[in-house]
């Protein structure tokens, strides 16, 4: 069936719509004239009469990201409630996926969480269409650019922002908004950031109102996937897993780094593009081999020119999205039979893993599993090349080590049923090279699940020459 929209609205003749006065609208892949427009009889009865969008296989189609609607505004209507807020600000890519279950491109969409909960975006006006994709009640578009004006983004932005938030604070009241610092994943080449910006804006417009930061709220709200998240999350980790499946088959020694991750990249796109219910993926695969991977804890990773050669470590790294939702992976290869000090190492950081994943469970706090697999590490005499925590919050973010939950030996966050983040030992050794295993995990009632249960053994790990 047809979504519904309000028979009148305040936005203006561009407005897709929303769910306050109900009446049907085309599905979403038809077009039809704007609430400001006048439209014959014929044509109504024309427009509600047009069959309703067929539902896709697979989460990410629009029907079905309207199944996880519910829990996420819930939680978010009760921690806007314990903070009295009348409204939420979210500009940042991924608060703006988590409120309204749509993923900006540009990062130029704002998200406003109301107290009853409804959600509204301010959209660009060529990003109408995908903005269905998630749950919001209203899309209210503005022109980004004209021939007329250089530069006309902010002014048209807030142009609709002042009349999306004029009832909700227009007489006072608490806004909650992004104010700390943060990592945001990459959607596109570049991302539209306001900061500071957006916030003068809203002291000016709204000067009864008063701001107050909304960062760790997201924060925690990002931590605990709903269950329907925790399904996009799990869709991006098996897209994941059939590129490392089918990558791993095709590397060959004297194949340069650079060259060697192209087969992985491929199946990705191969199985993103299959799989009817992703509509936006794509992946970032890296190739360190040799003493090269002894680099591989560090904050980035790069793949040389250099070719691999067989019996040595070849790791190769993931981080990859679907429709926003994102995976940090990494397995470590051979091209042949490891020696045994590389048969050492892949066996103690496959313990290592093992370990801290039977150590996952509710109530267990971060710095806890992290001992698990370093003391696996310690005994087996690799202890101190493995210089970086155990893990952090992934998902709606892939590399963020400051996103919760974080596995630290520092860390005082306490595991809950719900949570995502990854998992990955490490040994580093300069001059030899790295080998790391890093998978992910969803917290469960009495344990974990794991979310990438792929070449999880040495014999997986040793590609036949």
């Amino acid at each position: 069936m047809p979504a519904p929209v309000p028979a009148a609205c305040n936005c203006g003749p561009r407005c897709i719509g929303g769910r306050s006065g109900w009446r049907w609208r085309w599905p979403a892949a038809a077009r039809w004239p704007g609430h400001g427009q006048r439209v014959s009889d014929t044509r109504r009865r024309e427009r509600n009469a047009v069959a309703p969008v067929k539902k896709k296989k697979g989460a990410g189609h629009w029907m079905d990201a309207r199944a996880g609607r519910n829990e996420r505004l819930q939680h978010l209507q009760t921690a806007m409630g314990e903070r009295g807020m009348s409204a939420l600000v979210c500009t940042r890519n991924l608060n703006v996926l988590l409120a309204s279950g749509f993923w900006p491109v540009l990062g130029a969409v704002v998200a406003i969480v109301t107290p009853e909960p409804r959600v509204l975006l301010a959209v660009p006006e060529d990003v109408g269409e995908l903005a269905r994709a998630g749950w919001a009640d209203l899309v209210c578009p503005y022109q980004a650019g004209t021939l007329e004006r250089i530069g006309a983004a902010p002014a048209g932005l807030f142009a609709v922002l002042g009349k999306l938030l004029e009832p909700l604070v227009g007489r006072g009241g608490i806004i909650g908004v992004e104010a700390g610092t943060g990592s945001l994943p990459a959607s596109y080449a570049s991302l539209q950031v306001y900061g500071d910006t957006l916030r003068a804006w809203l002291g000016a417009s709204f000067p009864h109102a008063t701001q107050a930061p909304a960062d760790d709220l997201l924060a925690h709200q990002r931590m605990v996937p709903t269950a329907w998240e925790r399904a996009r999350i799990g869709v991006s980790c098996e897209l994941a897993a059939a590129a490392f499946r089918e990558g791993a088959q095709q590397l060959r020694e004297k194949v340069a780094e650079t060259e060697a991750v192209l087969p992985f990249r491929e199946a990705f796109v191969a199985h993103a593009t299959a799989h009817e219910g992703v509509c936006r993926a794509d992946s970032y695969f890296y190739c360190m081999s040799g003493p090269h991977a002894a680099r591989a804890w560090a904050s980035f990773q790069q793949s040389r020119p250099a070719p691999v050669h067989r019996h040595v470590p070849i790791l190769m790294h993931c981080n990859s999205y679907a429709d926003g939702y994102w995976t940090d992976l990494t397995r470590t290869y051979v091209l042949g039979k490891p020696d045994p000090r590389l048969a050492a190492i892949f066996h103690a950081v496959q313990h290592a893993s093992e370990a801290a994943r039977a150590a996952i469970r509710p109530g267990v706090r971060g710095r806890d599993v992290d001992a698990a697999a370093r003391v696996v590490l310690t005994n087996a005499g690799y202890g101190k090349y493995f210089p970086h925590g155990l893990g952090h919050g992934v998902g709606f973010s892939a590399i963020d080590h400051g996103e919760p939950p974080r596995l630290h030996p520092a860390s005082d966050d306490v595991l809950e049923a719900g949570m995502v983040f990854n998992v990955e030992p490490g040994v580093y050794i300069d001059g030899w090279g790295g080998v790391r295993d890093c998978n992910m995990v969803a917290v469960t009632g009495d344990g974990c699940e794991l979310l990438s249960p792929f070449h999880l053994k040495t014999e997986d790990w040793c590609i036949p020459i």
